[in-house]
């Protein structure tokens, strides 16, 4: 006589937590924390400041996190792009007693490149180190030239010769 049989409670029970358990754990979503993005486009060598930033939560593990303290851009980056350590790298520091000078070298050289400066009267060769790369368009509103360090018994003739335009710019490929 089946109708007589004990009903399967246990069976209910059982089915009854494995489903509140799916769904609890359907509803607890993935784990997230919070990453940094950019507000505004940078250029390469720009520092990266917290007012150029928002933070978002993406699901965790996605992305490293970068080390923002005392960071630059190492190439351009646009509105909205993830901050990551490969995007990221320290600030070129120009050796004591160099000075920076703003000069036109090109955007082929990097932060932190080697460039020999040639002066045509008197013909010198001095060397400099790229503490900011070349942004933008020589033609463009946005153009902003190179700074280049440079010795600083010899800062004041480069800044001469680049402003008569007897300064040759010369970066190791």
């Amino acid at each position: 006589m089946y109708w007589l049989q004990r009903p399967p409670y246990l069976r209910w029970a059982s089915a009854g937590l494995l489903l509140l358990v799916a769904a609890a754990w359907d509803l607890s979503g993935e784990p997230t924390r919070n990453h940094p993005f950019l507000i505004t486009p940078v250029a390469a060598g720009s520092p990266i400041t917290d007012d150029l930033l928002v933070w978002r939560p993406v699901p965790a593990g996605m992305l490293e996190l970068p080390d923002l303290g005392g960071s630059v851009a190492a190439v351009d980056l646009a509105a909205g792009d993830p901050l990551t350590p490969s995007v990221l790298g320290s600030p070129v520091v120009a050796p004591a007693g160099w000075w920076a000078v703003p000069l036109a070298i090109g955007r082929h050289a990097d932060a932190g490149d080697e460039v020999m400066l040639v002066t045509i009267d008197p013909a010198l060769t001095i060397p400099g180190i790229v503490v900011e790369p070349e942004s933008g368009d020589a033609y463009s509103l946005d153009f902003r030239p190179a700074v280049v360090a440079v010795p600083g018994d010899v800062a004041p003739l480069v800044a001469a010769a680049a402003g008569e335009g007897r300064l040759i710019t010369v970066v190791e490929p």
